[in-house]
């Protein structure tokens, strides 16, 4: 049954931004905010107090730190670091992520010497306060399987930090040996700039079909772009499942109680089903974080393809979201581009055969 029209006027203020549209998200001022938000790809906003802060490689490796009041928008661009011209991370830099940690901002990210199979994580540390300003090179990040001796380090990209119990981890997604074979792994850190255990794979990549690429059983599975989300007691783990070149890419979730032991691959309970998937007007959709607006409300930033193409055009994209009766995120579905940007309603995600 339709609303009389007066009830379906919603007066907004979300996002730093303030608007009115119709629940047919129709924008009734031009400064509404509608997805894509821009071109990109492996979004990353850390908030600081009143203060968001984007984090993103450029196409020729340079890392850029953005300022703004909204996550949605990237207001005042710095570049703090810039590739060597040569060396095992000058080219092929992916998927910054800046964290605020122990007092200090760091920027982990992922590189090579222009060939994939080198890909490793290194760390840089700003030289003052300002997430803006300098950056010190701490060089990579052991990721491999032998920490007393640090021997064959190990393929690795999109890592992340996560902080429990006064404990750092360390997250990534990385090869189990030569081959280009993606698990999430985990290992605890020492300090920032630090790994201190060998590392532990979190979970089979293969249990269900829409892990694999192109969602076929006969193709290897893949898991990357880990992000940590806390609530309710949990850790959730999102992660990026399929081909990131694919329109079938998509988030899957892991979680486990915040008093487990994230080492043990026990704690860890997977989602059987995809969290956040493609739409016949937005697909490709992965690699997320996550942030709350200024007025609280939980906001995941992602990326989409442009095409269904293969291939490695992307946008970012935002979706406010909420939490179901079991206290688990609901991401719901990708909202259409051009409409605006809304506040969530609490929908389970829709379910589908594992």
């Amino acid at each position: 049954m339709s609303r009389p029209l007066n009830e379906q006027l919603l007066s907004i203020t979300r996002l730093g931004r303030n608007f009115t549209s119709t629940l047919d998200g129709t924008p009734d001022d031009a400064a509404a905010v509608v997805n894509p938000l821009y071109d990109g790809a492996d979004p990353w906003v850390a908030r600081h107090g009143d203060t968001y802060y984007a984090c993103n490689s450029t196409r020729d490796g340079h890392i850029e730190v953005w300022r703004s009041d909204s996550p949605l928008t990237r207001d005042h661009r710095a570049t703090v670091w810039t590739p060597p011209v040569r060396g095992w991370n000058s080219r092929q830099v992916w998927a910054p992520e800046l964290h605020h940690i122990a007092g200090r901002w760091y920027i982990y990210y992922s590189a090579s010497d222009g060939r994939n199979a080198n890909h490793r994580m290194g760390v840089l540390r700003a030289t003052s306060d300002d997430p803006q300003g300098s950056y010190e090179d701490l060089g990579q990040l052991y990721t491999g399987d032998d920490i007393a001796g640090k021997t064959n380090n190990r393929w690795a990209i999109d890592g992340t930090v996560l902080q429990l119990r006064g404990q750092l981890y360390f997250i990534w997604s990385g090869w189990q040996d030569e081959r280009d074979i993606q698990h999430l792994y985990i290992a605890e850190m020492s300090d920032a700039a630090t790994i201190s255990s060998s590392r532990v794979q979190i979970c089979a990549n293969n249990c269900h079909v829409w892990e694999h690429v192109g969602e076929d059983r006969g193709e290897r599975g893949l898991h990357e772009g880990p992000a940590i989300l806390r609530r309710h007691g949990r850790v959730f783990l999102i992660y990026s499942a399929s081909g990131s070149w694919q329109h079938t890419y998509k988030l899957g979730m892991l979680w486990m109680d915040s008093d487990a032991d994230p080492m043990d691959p026990r704690s860890w309970t997977k989602h059987e089903q995809p969290v956040f998937e493609s739409t016949d007007d937005v697909f490709g959709v992965g690699h997320c974080s996550f942030t709350t607006t200024p007025d609280g409300q939980d906001v995941m930033l992602y990326h989409a393809k442009k095409s269904r193409r293969d291939g490695w055009d992307r946008r970012v994209h935002a979706q406010l979201f909420d939490w179901d009766e079991d206290g688990l995120p609901a991401f719901g579905q990708p909202i259409t581009p051009g409409q605006p940007i809304r506040p969530p309603t609490r929908t389970t995600p829709q379910r589908r055969a594992a």
